[in-house]
C-alpha cells in the first residue's frame, strides 16, 4: 500500500530540486505492518467490517510478502522501500531494519 495516494498533489513531488520524495509515495514495510495489524484486529471482531477487514488483510499480506520474496529472489536483498508501480526494491539495501517485519507478517504476530 502506498504511503500516499497517487491522486494527492504531494505524491511524488520533490522535497527540493533534485531531492526525490522520501515518505510520499513509496511502499514502506513498517507502515504496511501497522495497517496489517489493524486489519488483523478488526477481522477478529464481530461487526459489519469483519469480513471486509479479513479480505483486505489477506490480500495485502499476500501482496507484501510475495513482492518482498520476488525482490529477494531477483536481487538477494531486502530493501528500505518498494516502488509503488513496479514493486521493485528502492533506496538502501540490504535493509534489515523494519523490512525484517516481513517475518512477523509471515508468523502473523502483531
Amino acid at each position: 500500500m502506498r504511503s500516499l495516494s497517487a491522486a494527492d498533489p504531494w505524491y511524488n513531488k520533490q522535497n527540493a530540486p533534485g531531492d526525490e520524495p522520501y515518505w510520499r509515495g513509496p511502499i514502506w514495510i513498517n507502515l504496511n505492518y501497522l495497517i496489517l495489524s489493524g486489519l488483523h484486529h478488526y477481522s477478529t471482531l464481530s461487526g459489519p467490517a469483519r469480513e471486509r477487514a479479513a479480505a483486505v488483510y489477506a490480500e495485502l499480506r499476500e501482496n507484501l510478502v510475495g513482492n518482498m520474496l520476488d525482490e529477494w529472489k531477483r536481487t538477494g536483498y531486502l530493501w528500505e522501500q518498494y516502488d509503488p508501480e513496479s514493486g521493485r526494491g528502492r533506496r538502501t539495501h540490504p535493509f534489515n531494519g523494519w523490512s525484517s517485519l516481513v517475518l512477523l507478517m509471515l508468523a502473523e504476530v502483531y
